[in-house]
């Protein structure tokens, strides 16, 4: 009974507190456009919803992707949408859960969103050299395939549209995201002794239609560090110390395999903080990813990824 308890908290754990899923003021407005279908897998209709900033823009765009361990959440709230009013166009998007669908499903739809983000960056006013993507929980894990993945056609999933669009990000905020899964288990603290990270019945496994320590190698298709290359965008990570579900050693290892190939990454741990804690909600970490955003989608660091983009 303990297990299946933790196993709600895994896959139901909200980003933050209620209060966060609102944007905060500024002085930016912005028009929300509802239920776009930007891809429909097997007649699956998905949906985004978009809000863009007021003015001629083109506005650079963040992509967000919920929590909810795989098999939960939606498209609705989430911290992101307080961009909106800071000048980026901010894209929500609902993405096929587990068990019904099966990895690299989840990966193939946020890379068709991508996609459509700049198949039809005109008609919205956005800035299609200018994608960030900002996860959390599950969502965080899939910001981090999507960074480090650009350019791999086992993950593209062309079939759901804009084939001849990229899926490139040009930067990634991944908040306590995890990243191996096969190390999950050996890497957990002392307060999720009872959380068999391994289990056929947990998010992971579920995620991969597989007990994921009996399918290694798909396993790794998932695993973000695979597919770093020195040409990868760069990297926000935050993570709470305490996090009794996403162990802070996930949050780690994703860094140091990003800074060992050259690529920009910054990771920042909350020492008292839990998962999807009220603590990341604080104005000093909000900054943290402000600047964050601001360096990768306006200033300098967006204009050596546009001219990196330009070369290939």
């Amino acid at each position: 009974m303990r297990s299946l308890i933790l196993l709600v908290m895994f896959a139901a754990a909200a980003p933050f507190a209620a209060a966060a899923n609102a944007p905060t003021p500024g002085t930016g407005t912005f028009s929300i456009v509802s239920n776009i279908e930007y891809a429909s897998p097997g007649g699956t209709p998905l949906l985004m919803d978009l809000r863009v900033p007021d003015g001629p823009g083109p506005h650079p765009v963040i992509l967000y992707l919920h929590s909810g361990g795989w098999i939960t959440g939606d498209r609705f709230g989430g911290p992101a949408i307080r961009q909106a009013s800071r000048g980026y166009a901010v894209a929500s998007i609902d993405y096929r859960l587990a068990p019904r669908y099966v990895w690299p499903a989840q990966i193939e739809d946020c890379k068709a969103a991508i996609r459509w983000l700049r198949a039809n960056a005109a008609r919205y006013h956005l800035d299609s050299e200018h994608i960030g993507v900002f996860g959390t929980s599950a969502g965080g894990h899939l910001a981090a395939v999507l960074g480090t993945s650009g350019g791999d056609d086992s993950l593209e999933g062309v079939a759901l549209g804009n084939a001849q669009f990229s899926s490139r990000v040009q930067a990634v905020i991944d908040l306590y995201g995890p990243t191996d899964l096969l190390k999950m288990d050996e890497q957990k603290l002392p307060c999720s002794d009872l959380l068999d990270g391994n289990a056929s019945f947990m998010p992971p496994s579920l995620l991969m239609g597989c007990p994921i320590q009996s399918c290694q190698a798909k396993t790794m298709t998932a695993n973000p560090i695979t597919y770093v290359t020195n040409d990868d965008p760069p990297f926000l990570i935050m993570q709470g110390l305490l996090d009794c579900l996403v162990p802070w050693r996930q949050s780690q290892i994703l860094h140091d395999a990003l800074r060992e190939n050259g690529v920009a990454s910054q990771l920042v741990f909350l020492p008292t903080a839990q998962h999807s804690d009220k603590q990341f909600d604080e104005q000093k970490y909000q900054q943290m990813i402000s600047d964050f955003v601001d360096a990768s989608l306006r200033g300098e660091t967006s204009v050596m990824l546009r001219r990196r983009v330009a070369r290939r």
